[in-house]
């Protein structure tokens, strides 16, 4: 089971990868990203709910690390969904007292579950028992009503709370990152002007320079891996002054490649071996 959990895991990390590189919008990506993993989600509970563990050990770590890493992403996609879709039209006061409204929302989570919130961020072992079991609770340990409606063959209780604390570091991350502008400046507004004009020409092909930045953005080299994709477009296209069209189909015809899919990334190292071998040859 333990193999089993690691496998999906891995499976709805490829699948949010190539959901992000492909689609556009962040509604659309929430959307398509939330139906894949619900989808395995549901696989994941069919096959729990009727499994009896070899061990407290390992019931206590699917509940409180495995499922809600998953569950986690199902809550964050979802918020992020509702944010895009109540986010206000008005100025840039409106968006601002919006976006700190839904963070004094998350802060009000820890404040309401502040003794297990310490709990799990000190690390603590020493009543997983009572959190991440599914045996019969201790009814005094429970204030939450909605436990009881709760399928407890698939659920303890608190990896709930474990998933919500989660999503909510991610949705904290991405709700600063649009207070901030850090990562994501309104083009809209500016235009192409991210960077300024350089003296700079792309003479390779479109394709090959499509190929480049789904690479460096697929790394996560670039803001710890939350550098927006078509932002990332924007800026490179303003630095090398070419228009790249919908990069989008260019990458799916990239997929759809006889042979190597990745041309260009073979050229670069086949060259930058050459450039090496050449001065160690001097």
């Amino acid at each position: 089971m333990i193999q089993y959990t690691l496998n999906l895991l891995d499976k709805i990390k490829q699948e949010i990868r190539i959901v992000d590189l492909e689609v556009d919008s962040i509604y659309n990506k929430s959307t398509k990203i939330i139906s894949l993993v619900e989808i395995d989600f549901n696989e994941l509970k069919s096959q729990i709910s009727d499994y009896s563990f070899k061990s407290e050990t390992d019931e206590i770590q699917f509940f409180k690390e495995t499922k809600p890493q998953i569950s986690s992403k199902l809550m964050f996609y979802n918020c992020i969904r509702k944010f895009e879709t109540s986010r206000p039209i008005g100025s840039e006061a409106v968006q601002k007292e919006f976006i700190l409204e839904q963070l004094d929302m998350l802060k009000s989570f820890s404040d309401n579950n502040i003794d297990f919130y310490r709990y799990y961020r000190a690390q603590r072992t020493d009543l997983d028992k009572h959190y991440f079991l599914r045996s019969q609770p201790d009814i005094e340990m429970y204030f939450d009503s909605s436990y009881f409606e709760r399928d407890r063959r698939f659920c303890t209780g608190f990896d709930f709370k474990v998933a919500t604390i989660l999503a909510n570091d991610m949705l904290c991350d991405y709700l600063n990152a649009d207070l901030n502008k850090e990562y994501q400046p309104n083009i809209q507004q500016h235009g192409n002007a991210i960077s300024p004009k350089v003296n700079a020409k792309w003479t390779g092909s479109k394709v090959a320079l499509i190929e480049l930045i789904y690479a460096i953005q697929s790394s996560g080299c670039i803001n710890n891996g939350k550098s927006d994709l078509k932002i990332m477009t924007s800026y490179i296209e303003n630095l090398f002054n070419i228009d790249l069209g919908d990069i989008y189909r260019t990458f799916l015809e990239i997929r759809n490649r006889k042979g190597s899919r990745v041309q260009c990334l073979d050229y670069l190292r086949k060259s930058l071996i050459a450039r090496m071998d050449l001065a160690d040859s001097i």
